[in-house]
């Protein structure tokens, strides 16, 4: 596997990796301008920078850089005294994973907002305890414990998580847990009956109200939808919505004859 393919691979999978690129090189060194290494803090996925030495340190390089969370570029060196000092120059960068749905039950508008969600090129996780899920197959399905999930795993600025059963055992751990992470969506399925239950429930527990104000229940955009593919929409709408810093209103313009060529103006 080239570095391009496993840097792709390791975003779609959900892991954070650092692309290495040696941009100056001495010229004892056993490496090249332009040599790259994929790694993160576990060790080299793909690549080389020329040398298991050179390798090594490149590895500790993109430890530090998922540390801070930007790039660095630093001289590496070896030898030196009685033996010829090897040097290179090498730039680390880090590759967040591809943005992700994260939805926890498999009832049909959990599936459904997993088809959605799949269909605009979203990496999409359905977890669930147990029970068949109607998902195409590029969606990953976890038969896992919801609140451990959300421990090992948890979601980075960019995912969305969505709690689609707002009756199930765990929906009190997957939201604290959610609000508490740095999810960039969190939302439960639910009719504004079922919403003030949960909230009270997470105070209760002593729930942050900073935390609590990020819940978006019930979730999703007022189109009127009423079958699983219509609610399906309405939370993939709104999540799209909140990534981009928009309210989700309509885009048109009013063009009635009362408006006395106000809009047409605007238009213009």
């Amino acid at each position: 596997m080239n570095v391009y393919d496993a840097l792709s691979n390791a975003r779609g999978r959900g892991r954070r990796v650092v692309l290495l690129t040696v941009l100056a090189v001495s010229e004892d060194a056993s490496s090249h301008t332009g040599a790259k290494m994929v790694a993160d803090a576990d060790g080299s996925v793909a690549g080389s920078l020329g040398c298991s030495e050179f390798d090594t340190a490149g590895v500790e390089l993109a430890g530090e850089a998922l540390r801070v969370g930007g790039p660095i570029r630093r001289r590496v060196t070896f030898g030196g005294h009685d033996e010829e000092e090897r040097s290179i120059e090498v730039f680390a960068e880090v590759h967040e994973p591809e943005a992700a749905v994260l939805v926890f039950g498999a009832n049909p508008v959990g599936c459904a907002v997993a088809r959605q969600a799949d269909m605009i090129g979203r990496r999409v996780t359905v977890v669930t305890p147990g029970g068949t899920t109607d998902v195409p197959p590029a969606v990953e399905v976890k038969a896992d414990d919801p609140g451990r999930f959300l421990l090992v795993a948890p979601p980075g600025p960019n995912d969305a998580v969505l709690l689609s059963d707002h009756d199930a055992p765990y929906v009190d751990e997957v939201l604290r847990v959610a609000l508490a992470s740095e999810a960039g969506f969190v939302g439960m399925l639910g009719s504004r009956r079922h919403a003030p239950g949960a909230v009270r429930r997470l105070r209760e527990a002593g729930t942050p109200e900073t935390h609590i104000a990020r819940l978006r229940a019930p979730v999703g955009l007022d189109i009127g939808s009423r079958t699983p593919e219509e609610i399906a929409l309405s939370i993939v709408a709104e999540i799209l919505a909140a990534e981009n810093g928009r309210e989700g209103g309509r885009m048109g313009l009013d063009w009635s004859e009362d408006t006395d060529g106000d809009s047409r103006e605007e238009a213009r």
